[in-house]
């Protein structure tokens, strides 16, 4: 049998309900970024198991190999991610997070159970793959420490590979759809922090002071006009402050406060140019109303950039295994930011969705309530399965 087999569907669906156990203990069990000790050892000893030799990197990531039997040929990657979030569950799940402040709400351990079947299936199949295959469980996706993703590509993860891939559960986009395209597909990332410092005091007494409230106030409403205003109709930035800290009481006026936000673009340019237009209304905004500002702008996630290539392979077999009316570019690209970025920019790569949406309303990635869906543990994997059996001629 090989990956071009028919009956590697019935294989797949095999595997689902063990890989559904191993979904529900990990989502038990959350791991924060670079802490994933305990995930990354059950990945290990499947990895074992299944006939892998494992190495660690990135600190608790893991990297396998499953190489040409015979037939030694190109070399592709695929990523899956560990970590989970600094937040609460809300869920009353029987497989609910036993750990509070820890919890799996963006589906990454749904991702990593995907692999772990996609790792199965292949060592079975080792002898019908012309080419070589590496596992990468990575790390830290969610930000610590500027993500695992970078620190994974510094210690060699993708030495020698050709083109990597990886995925992404979406309650966003509907059940079984895949969402992919060229170029720009998510976006560069910086966050936002306004010191603000002014002279505080009572309440009924503003002229005597230099109110840093409204001063906060005035720039989270003209910094709406940086993308509304700087930008043309297909500008492509997001600008949102999302935090607003200042005073302790009802009758008194602070001395200092502090904004922080984030924002989203997709090019140099247009990264520039909101950058420079944020620092203007900061600036200019503290100087009319009498306050000192201090603007720091940190720089995260790079723009993730989809090879051209490697995004129509991702089309094309989604699109042999789904039909054509489930694949599109519809919605992209997304103003969220992601470290696979990292990754694609060091090989070509591609990076889809795979949606989950089936109800309104329902959870979204990154809500208390949100649980990854199992019912898409065979598409995605498929999907993956497919891309070896593109990329490599299986």
């Amino acid at each position: 049998m090989s990956l071009a087999d028919p009956q590697l569907a019935s294989e797949i669906e095999a595997l689902h309900p063990e890989l559904t156990r191993v979904r529900h203990d990990l989502h038990r069990h959350p791991e924060l970024g670079f802490e994933e000790v305990r995930t990354s050892g059950i990945v290990k000893a499947w990895l074992e198991q299944h006939g892998y030799a494992p190495r660690a990197c990135a600190k608790t990531g893991l990297v396998a190999d499953l190489h040409a039997s015979s037939r030694p040929g190109r070399s592709i990657a695929l990523r899956a991610d560990l970590d989970c979030l600094p937040m609460p569950e809300t869920t009353d799940l029987p497989y609910r997070s036993q750990h509070d402040g820890r919890a799996h709400k963006c589906g990454h351990d749904g991702h990593t159970a995907v692999m772990m079947g996609v790792a199965a299936l292949l060592a079975r199949h080792r002898d019908s793959i012309p080419g070589n295959v590496r596992l990468l469980f990575q790390p830290a996706e969610e930000g610590v420490d500027g993500g695992g993703a970078k620190v994974m590509v510094a210690e060699g993860a993708l030495d020698g590979i050709d083109e990597v891939y990886g995925l992404h559960n979406w309650p966003g986009y509907p059940h079984g759809h895949v969402r992919v395209r060229a170029g720009a597909m998510m976006a560069q990332t910086h966050t936002i922090t306004i010191d603000l410092t002014g002279v505080g005091g009572h309440g009924s007494q503003p002229q005597l002071c230099r109110d840093v409230v409204l001063a906060g106030s005035q720039i989270v409403v003209a910094l709406q006009t940086v993308v509304a205003r700087g930008l043309g109709s297909d500008g492509g930035a997001v600008v949102s402050i999302c935090r607003f800290d200042a005073g302790t009481t009802h009758n008194v006026l602070p001395g200092s406060a502090q904004l922080i936000g984030t924002v989203r673009t997709f090019s140099p340019m247009v990264t520039d140019r909101v950058l420079a237009r944020i620092r203007e209304v900061v600036e200019g905004t503290a100087m009319s109303t009498g306050v000192r500002a201090a603007l720091t702008l940190d720089a995260g996630y790079p723009v993730l950039v989809n090879d051209a290539s490697c995004a129509a392979a991702v089309e094309r077999v989604a699109t042999a295994q789904l039909g054509g009316d489930r694949v599109s570019g519809v919605d992209l690209p997304m103003a969220g930011g992601e470290d696979f970025a990292y990754m694609a920019a060091a090989v070509p790569g591609a990076y889809f969705f795979v949606g989950t949406g089936d109800r309104e309303g329902a959870p979204v990635c990154h809500h208390p309530d949100f649980d990854f869906d199992d019912r898409i543990i065979p598409t995605a994997m498929s999907l993956f399965l497919g891309l070896v059996r593109d990329r490599l001629g299986a």
